[in-house]
């Protein structure tokens, strides 16, 4: 029989609207809270795991050494979409669901896609930083109007980096060797080429890509080669899309134009070279964290989490195999 025991260590779950904290508790959940931050103490979280039964979890990487201590648990959801922190198949021979909270709000990237890039090209915070500080200078910027945006991906947010981009008049150009094709033939204001053409034309480049085997280091050495001296590259993905050594090199060498990043590789990024350097804009992982996101997401978890725990299963179930090895009767309360 179920526990009702759930840790949370996500870092905006239940934070931005605690009624998402509430709900579960009202369905007879025991709440846990080990906020993951870098000072959190890893020690204590591993004493809290052997009885722990659900973890809603954001970046902390669960492994299988993780996985060898939660000796209760059945039920692990990412407050969020990317689930490269989470061994899926270690979970799956121990009989674990894993699920995430795909339905995330595509507007909200894309939104901070666009705001870093124009951040960027007219030096919002360069300007800012001098007036705060008494000075009055000007900056010169780089205009975005007929330059030519690349967006590597065109999934829900790439395609909504589009529709913000073409507000700017900018020209569109995309690649995505998923729906590309589909995209060509639904939108023609966006010229689907390869990737090499992608990189070599464009003025600016967004990457809009999940974290997968296929898109680590996608952007390294040879890509920014083939970019222009003036290009900017906006990522809101994941920062192992960018091999960040190789990025560093070019920037410093001015190799391209400008690199502004919402993710890093190691988050947070201390010691990161990048963060010397003038022409890198970074915001703190901030893309889908809006109020409306929030919102969104936290539903989603308390759905997911009440629909296992009422027999159902849902399809954001990763690992579906599992529920159909699991007794229903281990879901009901006890």
């Amino acid at each position: 029989m179920a526990s009702k025991k759930l840790l949370i260590t996500a870092r905006s779950f239940g934070k931005v609207d605690p009624a998402h904290i509430a709900r579960l508790q009202e369905e007879g959940f025991t709440v846990i809270e080990s906020r993951e931050s870098p000072a959190m103490d890893t020690r204590q979280l591993e004493g809290i795991l052997p009885g722990i039964e659900t973890w809603v979890v954001s970046g902390y990487r669960i492994d299988d050494a993780v996985l060898s201590k939660s000796v209760q648990m059945r039920l692990i959801i990412k407050h969020g979409i990317g689930v490269d922190n989470i061994d899926i198949p270690a979970a799956t021979r121990r009989n674990i669901l894993v699920m995430n909270t795909p339905q995330v709000n595509p507007l909200a990237v894309a939104d901070l896609a666009v705001t870093l890039l124009m951040s960027f090209t007219r030096r919002i915070v360069e300007a800012h930083q001098n007036v705060i500080s008494g000075k009055w200078s000007q900056f010169l910027g780089i205009g975005v109007h007929g330059k030519t945006l690349g967006i590597i991906g065109l999934g829900q947010i790439g395609l909504a980096v589009a529709d913000r981009a073409k507000g700017f008049g900018m020209s569109l150009m995309g690649f995505d060797p998923y729906v590309g094709t589909q995209v060509r033939a639904q939108r023609d204001d966006i010229e689907v080429v390869d990737l090499e053409t992608l990189l070599q034309k464009s003025d600016f480049i967004s990457l809009n890509v999940p974290l997968s085997e296929e898109t680590i280091g996608l952007i390294g050495r040879t890509a920014l080669q083939q970019m222009k001296t003036t290009a900017v590259v906006v990522n809101t993905s994941r920062g192992r899309i960018v091999d960040e050594d190789a990025m560093y090199e070019v920037l410093r060498d001015k190799g391209i134009a400008g690199y502004a990043t919402d993710v890093f590789e190691n988050e947070p990024p201390v010691g990161s070279p990048l963060l010397t350097l003038s022409n890198v804009l970074c915001t703190s992982h901030i893309g889908w964290y809006t109020q409306e996101s929030m919102k969104l997401l936290g539903d989603q978890v308390v759905d997911s989490i009440l629909a296992v725990y009422n027999g159902e299963t849902p399809g954001n179930i990763l690992n579906p195999e599992v529920a159909s090895r699991v007794s229903p009767d281990f879901w009901q309360f006890g």
